[in-house]
């Protein structure tokens, strides 16, 4: 099935990203707006990844805790993320529905800048979960509200161009905080500063970059709801009004299914990737830190494919039916993981490195088209809201993906997680061709009403 529609709404403007595509913008979306949604995104990656990466370094250096403890504390601050967000996501949304994307987008950053600043200087771990806390209440209003601007500000016949490109820049905030950010331990330790203070003035700097974007965003961004409504509605009304949109729409549940399996994918990867480096180094006598940065290496390969295929994804989401798409998407993505987790030895660069190119390419082709597929489902009334119980389910797919890619690593061998996505991004996609073929999809017009 194509688009209803080809013709864009010519009340909004179009602007083109990076020179090449054009992207037209929902009327009333300025080009001071589109770009410092851009900005947005890139910062929230940033510090996210940043968090992540670096969080080690005060378990280590300024806690000590104990190297047999250091997964498991591990574990138990990411649980307190995520859990963390399965609450607070669905009401943020329904909130911004009312108050604006603006004043909560801010709200989560300063609350996300306190945190920062409070991180390095627990002296306990009771303390650290503390601060995690709060860390994870401003990280999951924050999230809410850049996947709800990034389905407000683009016209429904640009969306996949608009997903791809913003794909392809977030890329390069990964790269940022490894050549940027990561190395400012050391830095600091090499100007004279002790472990502890390089640590806290680490965590600091990221504080600082929070807090300038809570700045450029109460200028970059317009106030007021996305779409002006008469009824109001409580957060938790408006979250349930999120769900059963899904009634009326069945494109807008399957894209809360997608939600699913693209953060479980992502958490997969994140979480077994390099522990299959340490894995297989231990057998074959590679020491840790040998592993992890030879780990890295690879991972090139899927940034790699990111910046390449995300632009040219997008390109095609925009000439297709978007539940084709998905379909589209999840093969690839299914094929990427069943590639990676055949592979016997890690180790084989040539196969490893072609292997994580592949799964690259599906990867982002499912991140593309599940938010271009919920801009296009989500009544703009309660995109918020959506927004919210797409995150909400995400993070269901965090943390079933989390604690069964731990069951199977361990009881099956290191490439059994990236199986098991595989099995995972096959079932979303049948039931996005099962959608197809029920005929009982009828894609929204252009103008998103």
């Amino acid at each position: 099935m194509a688009e209803p529609s080809v013709e864009p709404d010519h009340k909004g403007i179009q602007v083109r990203l990076a020179w090449l595509l054009p992207v037209w913008l929902m009327p009333g979306v300025s080009r001071l707006n589109a770009f410092t949604y851009f900005f947005c995104a890139f910062i929230f990656v940033s510090l996210v990844t940043f968090l992540n990466i670096v969080q080690p370094y005060i378990l280590k250096e300024i806690l000590h805790v104990p190297l047999d403890m250091l997964g498991r504390v591990t574990g138990y601050l990411n649980f307190m993320q995520e859990a963390t967000a399965l609450i607070v996501m669905g009401i943020v949304g329904a909130m911004s529905d009312r108050s604006g994307r603006r004043t909560m987008l801010i709200i989560g950053f300063l609350i996300w800048t306190t945190a920062l600043i409070l991180f390095p200087l627990a002296n306990s771990l009771t303390e650290l979960y503390i601060y995690r806390f709060v860390i994870a209440v401003g990280v999951a209003t924050a999230s809410v509200m850049v996947i709800a601007i990034m389905q407000d500000f683009p016209q429904n016949i640009s969306r996949g161009k608009w997903g791809g490109f913003n794909s392809f820049l977030t890329s390069f905030a990964i790269l940022f905080v490894l050549f940027v950010l990561t190395p400012l331990p050391g830095v600091f330790i090499g100007m004279g500063f002790g472990p502890e203070q390089a640590g806290r003035y680490t965590f600091w700097v990221g504080a600082g970059i929070a807090l300038l974007a809570a700045i450029i965003f109460r200028f970059g961004f317009n106030a007021g709801r996305a779409v002006k409504s008469t009824h109001t509605k409580s957060p938790f009304e408006g979250f349930v009004a999120g769900l059963r949109a899904a009634k009326s729409r069945p494109g807008l549940g399957l894209s809360y299914i997608s939600a699913f399996a693209a953060r479980g994918d992502m958490v997969v990867l994140s979480a077994f990737y390099s522990l299959w480096f340490t894995h297989a180094g231990t057998e074959q006598g590679i020491d840790t830190a040998t592993a992890i940065a030879v780990a890295g290496q690879t991972m090139g390969a899927l940034i790699l494919a990111s910046l390449l295929w995300a632009p040219i994804f997008g390109l095609i989401l925009d000439r297709v039916n978007r539940i084709t798409g998905l379909c589209i998407g999840m093969i690839l993505a299914a094929l990427g993981y069943f590639v990676l987790g055949s592979v016997s030895d890690p180790y084989n660069m040539p196969v490893m490195m072609g292997a994580t190119f592949i799964l690259g390419i599906g990867e982002i082709s499912v991140i593309v088209v599940c938010n271009a597929l919920l801009g296009q489902e989500a009544p703009p009334k309660i995109r918020g809201a959506a927004s919210g119980v797409f995150g909400l389910v995400g993070t269901l797919g965090i943390l079933t993906a989390t604690l069964a890619g731990g069951l199977v690593f361990d009881a099956f061998g290191p490439g059994a997680p990236f199986t098991m996505m595989a099995g995972v991004n096959a079932v979303v996609a049948v039931l996005a061709l099962l959608l197809i073929l029920s005929g009982r999809h009828h894609p929204v017009p252009h103008s998103d009403a």
